[in-house]
Formats: structure tokens, sequence, C-alpha cells
């Protein structure tokens, strides 16, 4: 029987030496996985963060605008050639999406006003969905030149102010960190006067010279037609091509 109690204490002081032992790693374990969590909620905070952006922009100096155009597309967030991913890997990749707009401005705005105007466009479509990931917005002072450039602006939002930068994290996650505005106002803007416009007469000639029903003829034939249409002379049809050409650059 003294055996017998003798092995039990034995077993019993083993057992609480593996207690002892493994209490130690248990506690680490513990603390790491806490630690980890942590970390975990630190990064969601952090990517939470960084999703976030606002646009600054002069509320006071926002123009009147119609907005004539406004389009989606998307695409694949590719960061290397296309060439470079497996079909797998391109089924997985998120897609990004544009928004491309034509909008028409008064023919007097100024220069701040139209970045401003510009400017709040974007803030207002990307509150309004923040899945959008690259804009392009073009403005005019007439709806007539839609689709030939631009006769005003253009504004470009997204990261870095380049195209093709949306990678597939920014896609996924709406990460706006790094986004920027390229924006081109023309020279002419806030320097036009009523007086500087072309006339409604005027811009109806030189639409007609630039028609397409024309693009096959010679001046020498297609002149003499759009004259006697407007009865007009040549110099005159010289002289408001000339102007309206001048006022579209």
């Amino acid at each position: 029987m003294a055996v017998i109690k003798n092995r039990r204490t034995k077993n019993k002081m083993l057992e609480m030496k593996r207690i002892i032992w493994i209490l130690p790693i248990l506690i680490l374990l513990s603390c790491n996985e806490a630690k980890n969590d942590k970390k975990t909620e630190s990064e969601l905070k952090t990517s939470k963060i960084e999703s976030r952006y606002k646009i600054d922009f002069d509320s006071t100096k926002i123009s009147t605008y119609t907005v004539e155009e406004s389009e989606f597309s998307s695409a694949k967030a590719m960061t290397r050639k296309l060439s470079d991913y497996s079909t797998q890997e391109l089924k997985d990749l998120p897609k990004f999406i544009r928004l491309t707009m034509s909008i028409v401005v008064p023919f007097d705005i100024s220069k701040e006003n139209l970045e401003n105007t510009l400017k709040s466009i974007v803030s207002k479509k990307t509150e309004k969905d923040n899945d959008i990931d690259e804009i392009v917005i073009f403005a005019y002072d007439d709806k007539n030149d839609i689709g030939t450039g631009y006769t005003f602006g253009k504004l470009l939002w997204s990261p870095n102010a380049k195209t093709g930068n949306v990678t597939p994290e920014i896609a996924k996650n709406n990460i706006r960190t790094n986004y920027k505005f390229d924006i081109i106002i023309k020279d002419k803007v806030g320097n036009i006067s009523k007086s500087d416009l072309p006339t409604k007469r005027e811009l109806e000639i030189y639409n007609e010279i630039m028609s397409e029903k024309y693009w096959d003829m010679q001046e020498e034939e297609s002149e003499p037609i759009i004259m006697k249409k407007f009865n007009i002379s040549r110099k005159e049809l010289k002289d408001i091509w000339l102007k309206v050409a001048a006022h579209k650059l």
C-alpha cells in the first residue's frame, strides 16, 4: 500500500510539474493572440481612415452648369501587362469604375469658379457612390462642341492624377489617400465678353462650313454653295469661320 501511495504522490507531482511548465506557454500564447487582435483592430481602423477622402473646394464659388453627357465604364484593375496574368488571376481581379461627364457652363465663368465647380461635381458624385474610382469631366460653353475635345476645361480625378493608376487594392477597398486632381482650364476662360461671342447666325454658318457633307469637296466647290445659301461674300465667310474657330480653341 505504501508503494502505491508513493507512486500516486509521484504522479501528482509530475502532473503539477507539467502544469507549471505548460502554464507560462499558455499565458504567452494568450498575450500574443491579444496583441494580434489589437493589431488587426488597429489595421482595420487605419484602413477605414485611409478610405476616407475629403475634397476641398469653395462652395461659394460654384457656377450653374448642365450635365449633357454622363457615362460609366469599368475595366479590370491591372498593374501588369495582360499577358502576365493567368486566366484565374484575371478572373479574380476586381474592376474599377470610371465616370466620364460633359458639362456646359456659362460663357462668362471665371477660372476660379470653373475649378471649384468641377471639384464640387466630383465631391457630389463620390459622396453618392463611393465605388467610383476615376472621374473625367469635360467643360464647354456650347453643347454642340461636345465630342470635339473640350473648349473650356478638363478635370481628371484619379490616383496621383494619372489614368490607369487604379490598383486592385484601391478598387476593392476604395482607398483614396493618394488621389489628386489634374485640372486644365483654357486661358480664354474669364476673359470672354459678350461681344466676343459668336451670334446664332455665325454659329449656324460655321456649323454649315464644318458639316460632313462637304468633307469630300474642295473649298472652291463648297464655299460657293454656302455663300449662296446664306447670301454672304467670300470675305464674310472667311471672317465668320475665323471668329468662331478662334472662340472654340
